[in-house]
């Protein structure tokens, strides 16, 4: 690769112009204090004397020449090669030491630079020993706590209020994303690309609809001073799982909704134990009939005819002892099951009416533009029902009202009844016909174009509830829309969580930035580049070109946030090329033609690592080689990575500008990196990792904060002539 060109010949032509000048001015000067015949003498010589002079000249070049480059070479480079490597030491590499070049001046001053820097980095050692065992009793607490929160058998995650993860266990990772291998793309298949780690958004697992009615709920709360400020819902989770969920809110210091602390609980089997009660229940009330219409045949009989033989009494009394028998045996071989199993209506939780009458005025009005009027509702009113769903069920019903009747606005009651809570809709006009009402129930519940598997007649089934239209019979010209929701008989809440409250200062354990981090949206540019997540890549090919049948061998890439690298979050795949290896390549990255056997083609690969990629700043060494790879497959995949994209040759060349050589070895080794499976995918992208996060403070030091310097730095760098 052609190195960028020296400042060397530019003084060498600034001393020809300055030599030039003043040669020039000379003569000039010179011919004013001559006659004509005293110059026509001049002339006359400097004909006869030519060859000599422009001798002279040249040596006088030549000279000036040399002089020059020896100063260049003794103290004008030496000096800008030492001040970018005090630069070095000072920041990213304490153990780098200048080597002599240059000058005997400029060796001593190196000497004593690397004197000092060996003080320095002594001095360094000794703090940092002191500190680390001054923290060592607060790590191992911390350490201990994160063990127990790695190992709980809920699953923990805690999100800011812009769904960024900002922690969460094994257990939580397992029910969400699966098993330990499923957040690799192994398969590359889409069920395996449910990806959990920080600084990711949880809206790629929780659906944000579902989340916002959760925040919306826990902030009506919030409002009313509720001391059970918690919510709870259902998800699907990873591996078929069924997953319950109980949100409980983070406050700031201002008791504003920071953030939340979501624990799963799998209760995947106990709804299968349920289903199982419910099969078993059904059979008893099968069983339970025909007996019970058998005895109360019998006794009826019994009753009507008094006087009966003494034989035909017997035969009925056989009847209801045979029966009570068969009751009794039905009960043993199908309620084996606790008691206390059944009775649970997973997943309907105990919600206040109230509650849900504010959060339906609310989204009534966003989504629809129908104003909901609230009538008095008197004494507090608990019912047992799943609020998302039931929500949705409430707007799909009033958009069908506003669509058939053209109402604009609506009143919402609420009656309690001896079991259950009549949620009534009401409207100047006729009811609705049960014909229309059956219409709905048949309709899978859509709203906003988005659409549900189950019918409307199946959710409200499924909520234990019931629903049918009738008009007023004390408001004249009034008719309603009646909701039957099961009134929970006494609210016995669950266990009440505390509101956890951040302190002012930094919690005791853990460091939650991320809780203060500004959402990653797409004008980026301007923002830090400590603050930016990152995903740091690398591949391997069967050889350079692309363009002439090149194939990508290998994909590996691995996230930084909160400029932590994090070793675990990683994607890692081999790709088969559909093509043959050339053995040039095989020896360089190790990749035989039998480890590609069964492997996804690149088709199935890409989709997976842009969801990996996604929200983040792609980071590559010598990106433009990737990138064109990537370009070169967006027709044949529809995978297009638009990704800004920062280049640690690049931005070597911008804080490093003496230096010729800004390959990844020659980088790792001023900046002090070990580099572990050198042309290995995953090896060259943690080594660039490591060098990306040892350059960051570098490009400050040169007035490079934000993503948009960043960006513009490397664009006017040599190197950023190569285009991807």
């Amino acid at each position: 690769m052609k190195l960028p060109r020296s400042k060397f010949w530019g003084a060498i032509g600034l001393s020809l112009t300055f030599l030039i000048i003043i040669l020039t001015i000379s003569a000039v000067w010179f011919k004013r204090q001559l006659t004509p015949a005293e110059l026509t003498f001049v002339a006359h010589l400097l004909r006869q004397f030519i060859g000599p002079i422009v001798i002279v000249t040249l040596l006088l070049l030549a000279v000036c020449s040399w002089a020059v480059e020896a100063i260049f070479r003794n103290y004008i480079r030496p000096i800008r090669k030492m001040a970018e490597k005090v630069s070095l030491i000072n920041t990213t590499n304490p153990s780098y030491r200048i080597p002599g070049e240059g000058a005997g001046e400029i060796r001593r001053l190196s000497d004593r630079i690397n004197e000092a820097a060996q003080r320095h980095e002594t001095l360094a050692k000794h703090v940092d020993a002191k500190v680390q065992l001054a923290k060592s009793e607060f790590e191992q607490e911390k350490n201990t706590l994160a063990a127990i929160v790695a190992e709980l058998p809920e699953g923990v995650l805690i999100c800011n209020a812009d769904g960024r993860i900002l922690l969460y266990n094994n257990r939580a990772k397992q029910l969400l994303a699966g098993g330990p291998n499923r957040d690799r793309a192994t398969s590359g298949s889409p069920e395996s690309e449910r990806y959990i780690g920080l600084g990711r958004s949880i809206f790629g697992i929780i659906d944000k609809n579902l989340l916002a009615h959760v925040i919306d709920q826990i902030t009506a709360k919030l409002q009313q001073n509720d001391p059970q400020a918690s919510s709870y819902f259902v998800v699907p989770g990873a591996d078929h799982r069924l997953l319950r969920v109980e949100a409980v809110p983070v406050l700031n210091p201002e008791r504003q909704l920071s953030g939340l602390v979501l624990i799963f609980y799998d209760i995947t089997r106990q709804l299968a134990t349920d289903s199982d009660l419910n099969l078993a229940l059904q059979a008893v009330a099968r069983g339970f009939r025909a007996s019970l219409a058998g005895i109360r045949s019998a006794i009826e009989t019994i009753i009507e005819y008094p006087q009966m033989d003494i034989d035909q009494l017997q035969r009925l009394r056989e009847i209801i002892h045979r029966e009570s028998i068969s009751m009794g045996e039905l009960l043993e071989s199908n309620l084996s099951f606790d008691a206390k199993i059944g009775l649970n209506q997973w997943p309907l939780t105990t919600v206040s009416a109230e509650n849900l009458t504010e959060l339906l005025k609310i989204g009534s009005l966003e989504k629809l533009q129908v104003q909901i009027r609230m009538e008095d509702i008197g004494e507090p009113l608990w019912v047992k029902i799943d609020s998302y769903s039931f929500m949705l069920v409430l707007l799909f019903l009033i958009e069908k009202l506003k669509t058939l009747i053209g109402i604009e606005e609506l009143t919402c009651r609420l009656t309690e009844l001896d079991w259950y809570v009549g949620f009534d809709l009401l409207w100047p006009g006729l009811p609705i016909k049960i014909e229309t009402l059956r219409e709905w129930e048949q309709t899978p519940l859509v709203f906003e174009q988005k659409g549900l598997s189950l019918t409307l007649r199946e959710i409200i089934d499924h909520l234990g509830s019931d629903m049918g239209s009738y008009g007023s019979k004390r408001r004249q010209g009034i008719s309603y829309l009646r909701l039957f929701l099961p009134v929970a008989e006494t609210f016995a809440p669950d266990e009440i969580r505390p509101l956890t409250i951040l302190p002012q200062s930094r919690p005791e354990y853990y460091d939650f930035d991320l809780f203060d981090r500004a959402v990653q949206v797409a004008e980026l540019e301007n923002h830090l580049l400590t603050d930016l997540a990152y995903t740091v890549f690398d591949m391997e090919t069967t050889g350079l070109n692309p363009s002439e049948g090149d194939e990508i061998l290998s994909i590996a890439a691995i996230r930084i946030v909160n400029c932590r690298l994090l070793r675990e979050e990683r994607f890692e795949q081999l790709v088969d090329p559909l093509r043959t290896i050339p053995w040039e390549s095989v020896q360089i990255h190790g990749i035989h033609p039998e480890m590609l056997i069964g492997q996804p083609i690149i088709d199935k690969v890409l989709p997976g690592f842009q969801r990996f990629v996604e929200n983040t700043i792609l980071v590559a060494h010598n990106a433009a080689f990737d990138m064109r790879f990537l370009q070169m497959k967006e027709e044949q995949t529809g995978v297009k990575i638009i990704n800004p994209v920062l280049d640690t040759l690049l931005l070597s060349a911008v804080v490093h500008p003496s230096h010729a050589n800004h390959d990844l070895e020659a980088i790792a080794q001023r900046l002090g990196v070990r580099i572990l499976g050198r042309h290995t995918a995953m090896g060259d992208a943690l080594a660039t990792a490591e060098l990306f996060l040892k350059l960051l403070p570098l490009l400050a030091q040169n007035g490079i904060y934000t993503l948009k310097d960043a960006l513009a730095a490397s664009r006017k760098t040599y190197y950023a002539r190569i285009k991807f």
